[in-house]
């Protein structure tokens, strides 16, 4: 019937989408989209900061995949810090500090599209995205708007001074965290400022319920990202936050229920169910003897439902031995854990999705 192979093969192909439901699609997992990453720090004066990437099915840590990805490049000097990264609008930005740039990249591919090596003050904190277009860079002295096409900073925001560490975005506001004065909401359109909201050390994840979860030493903050009210509830334990250098807050939120996880001391996790006073007297999950949490140390992957924990050996990162602990985020029951080897001082876990 077919004068050729070329052509049996074609009509094949015809009939065979011509017979396809949408629900008979595959879709392939790109090769960073089923697990996480995890941004480390590095190591200082022997190696720089990059990314190691954990494969749920292969129940594998790949290491250095930002290098493997980035011929020649590296994520700053072996004397700098890389600390922290996020995911907005397909790609990833990375700011480090002690001298390490800001890096854009693919987030699928790993692939760098963009840099800035010298951050303000040298010393870079992190990035929240505003827009299709517009970004803000938090550093030690203040917040600079980013330019998300040209990847270049504007002047530093007016009225804001200091070291401001960690930001979010919520409606008309974004939400950012200063050293010297606590959390400041900032006018989306314009970034000028719309209201200070009081003293915090750890913010920001956004609830189910649409609370804006900010923490004191001794007290979570539910903030109202419509009105700017702020309740505050007694904790009953120390909210753990890094006094001596940043690293990005320990705090997180579900996606599946009302609920907001939060680290205390080393080696604990409260998970607190807005309005249940109770759920804030018992630990949720406690590591096992001899592990603590480095760097931020807790991360929430939405499309499992899993918490991912992060700890190490040596109370200070200082040592090989790494361990990923992942549990459900309901539960609380440990679903897999995962050593890996190497003086990496992993800083934070992400998704790519």
């Amino acid at each position: 019937m077919y004068k050729n192979l070329r052509n049996w093969l074609l009509a094949g192909l015809l009939l065979a989408a011509a017979s396809c439901k949408d629900d008979d699609v595959i879709v392939v997992p790109g090769k960073y989209e089923n697990g996480f990453l995890i941004v480390s720090e590095g190591n200082y004066g022997t190696k720089s900061g990059d990314l190691n990437f954990y494969d749920y099915d292969k129940d594998s840590v790949y290491q250095y995949v930002y290098s493997a990805e980035n011929a020649g490049k590296t994520l700053g000097p072996n004397t700098s810090t890389m600390q922290f990264a996020t995911v907005f609008n397909g790609r990833l930005y990375f700011v480090g500090k002690y001298g390490a740039p800001l890096v854009v990249a693919d987030a699928n591919t790993l692939k760098e599209t963009g840099r800035i090596d010298a951050l303000p003050g040298g010393d870079g904190r992190s990035f929240v995205g505003v827009d299709d277009t517009r970004g803000l860079v938090s550093a030690v002295d203040g917040v600079y708007p980013l330019n998300l096409t040209a990847v270049t900073l504007g002047t530093a925001v007016a009225g804001i001074t200091g070291e401001v560490t960690d930001m979010f975005k919520s409606g008309n506001y974004i939400f950012i965290l200063s050293a010297k004065e606590g959390i400041i909401a900032l006018n989306t359109s314009d970034y000028s400022i719309a209201k200070k909201l009081g003293t915090a050390v750890c913010g920001f994840v956004q609830s189910t319920d649409g609370s804006v979860w900010a923490a004191s030493k001794t007290q979570l903050k539910k903030i109202n990202p419509s009105t700017l009210a702020v309740d505050s509830i007694t904790t009953n334990f120390p909210v753990h936050y890094n006094e001596f250098t940043y690293n990005n807050s320990s705090i997180v939120a579900s996606t599946v229920e009302n609920a907001v996880f939060i680290v205390s001391g080393t080696d604990r996790i409260y998970k607190y169910i807005p309005g249940n006073a109770a759920s804030l007297t018992t630990a949720f999950i406690t590591l096992p003897s001899g592990q603590y949490f480095y760097g931020k140390g807790i991360a929430y992957d939405k499309a499992r439902n899993y918490l991912v924990l992060n700890s190490n050996t040596n109370l200070y990162g200082a040592d090989v031995n790494n361990q990923v602990y992942i549990h459900n985020a309901t539960t609380g029951a440990l679903v897999k854990s995962k050593t890996y080897s190497g003086y990496f001082f992993p800083g934070m876990a992400l998704f790519n999705k």
